[in-house]
């Protein structure tokens, strides 16, 4: 086939969410970063990630990144694990894998405090100790602050996830602080670094991020796995013989991916945010962006 050109690509993903939603998901409501790699970023290193080598729409445009932020806070856990700033034991290990593998709240909650040293606890009246677990959650940011990476600029991650809210002093610091924030751009950077093994623990990251046992199970069952981030989401459109690592989230008002395919060599990386009602219930669109970008870099 006739491969895309880059603006045909971005116009049609908007295109078709403008068609597929009847204008509830529309450009102001939509991030995303596309990255095609002619070898395979896992044998061959392209380098740093670069904006200008992406196709994208709204790439540094800040979204509430639900699940999303789970990758970040495994992206530290590595790192200060490699400089031996934090030393993981077996149980933060099956947490660190339920929180990608089934993107697990109460894992996050608890890897959260582990890389602050602050966890969850009742409501603080003493002002002098919620600053001090403010001060605390706020290093998780701060250690991604001090890279000075400007394709992480304008992001906040020092928060868990909950499934409908926090409670106590995390409710307390997240009504200060403002919520969690992401862009399309800071998830694809990060994403291309692990991909290409240029992040401390690459390897552990990506075998938690590989949905190869979540696609067995549906295809040998019928039914989704526990924690399925496949069905409803990029990974749904790959073809069967397309491997797919991902990290995907979603609330009642966003749906998100984070994707790397790799087939015969050719590969891509897919980062797509939405902040939409409609996105957010809806489970055909991402599938069929991912179907999409598929037909036009890999196929």
């Amino acid at each position: 086939m006739t491969a895309r050109q880059p603006t045909d690509i971005a116009a049609a993903i908007l295109d078709l969410a403008q068609a597929r939603s009847g204008g509830r998901l529309g450009p102001g409501d939509i991030g995303f970063v596309l990255r095609a790699y002619a070898a395979a970023p896992r044998l061959h290193d392209p380098g740093r990630f670069a904006l200008d080598r992406c196709i994208s729409h709204r790439p540094d445009a800040p979204i509430y990144p639900a699940s999303v932020v789970k990758l970040f806070h495994l992206y530290q856990l590595a790192a200060r694990d490699g400089d031996g700033s934090i030393t993981l034991n077996d149980e933060d290990r099956r947490a660190a894998r339920a929180m990608i593998e089934l993107s697990s709240n109460e894992a996050t909650a608890y890897l959260v405090g582990r890389l602050s040293g602050a966890f969850d606890g009742p409501w603080l009246d003493d002002p002098e100790a919620l600053a001090a677990f403010g001060e605390a959650r706020a290093a998780v940011q701060g250690w991604f602050d001090r890279r000075n990476d400007p394709d992480l600029a304008g992001i906040a991650v020092l928060h868990a996830t909950y499934e409908d809210s926090p409670y106590g002093r995390a409710r307390q610091i997240r009504a200060t602080q403002g919520p969690n924030r992401l862009t399309a751009r800071a998830g694809a950077a990060l994403l291309h670094d692990i991909v290409r093994g240029a992040a401390t623990g690459a390897p552990y990251m990506m075998t938690l991020l590989d949905r190869t046992a979540q696609r067995a199970t549906f295809a040998e069952t019928g039914r989704p796995a526990e924690g399925d981030q496949v069905r409803g989401f990029l990974g749904e459109g790959m073809p069967e013989g397309v491997r797919i690592w991902s990290k995907a989230g979603h609330t009642s008002w966003t749906r998100h991916d984070l994707l790397y395919a790799e087939a015969e060599g050719r590969a891509m990386l897919l980062s797509v945010m939405t902040d939409s009602g409609w996105s957010a219930e809806d489970t055909t669109f991402l599938p069929e962006v991912g179907r999409l970008c598929h037909d036009a870099l890999m196929a």
